[in-house]
């Protein structure tokens, strides 16, 4: 008969460590944020070509979006475009993002604010800039403090 040899202490107090992060919620999910529907109101271009928009954070790379085209038409998204997600987001910072139309000087600004984690209510954010474009950006990650609005308008 053989016996089993014990666990060491070091290696269940890993175990159980373990066990208790994974329990805890949130603590392994990933806030990333995908576009679900945007309208731009105006492009920016003086002749009759299709616009190229495109989304980027600070310290992320541009996210184009081909299929926006023309102004005032809805466009919806599944989140499961070969472009998504936008960004991800962390905990407690935020990030300085953008909507964009490529140029071939400058870029043309639709507009730029901070985007938080906390900006989303139930994974939801509109983002609504007058004259330039309405956007609804999902994160069903991201969370906001009770008593906080979710649609920013400028």
């Amino acid at each position: 008969m053989r016996w089993r040899p014990s666990i060491s202490p070091r290696l269940l107090l890993l175990v159980v460590q373990f066990v208790a992060l994974c329990s805890i919620p949130g603590a392994f999910s990933s806030r990333l944020v995908t576009l679900d529907t945007i309208d731009i109101f105006t492009t920016h271009e003086w002749f009759s070509s299709k616009p190229t928009v495109f989304f980027r954070c600070s310290g992320d790379n541009q996210t184009n979006l081909p299929d926006v085209k023309e102004a005032n038409l809805i466009y919806t998204f599944k989140g499961e475009e070969s472009w998504q997600p936008l960004t991800e987001l962390p905990e407690k910072k935020c990030k300085r993002c953008g909507l964009y139309e490529e140029d071939m000087f400058r870029n043309d600004v639709f507009d730029e604010w901070e985007l938080c984690s906390s900006d989303f209510k139930d994974g939801k954010y509109i983002h609504f800039k007058e004259g330039q474009f309405n956007a609804t950006l999902l994160c069903p990650n991201c969370t906001v403090s009770a008593g906080m609005t979710h649609i920013q308008y400028i």
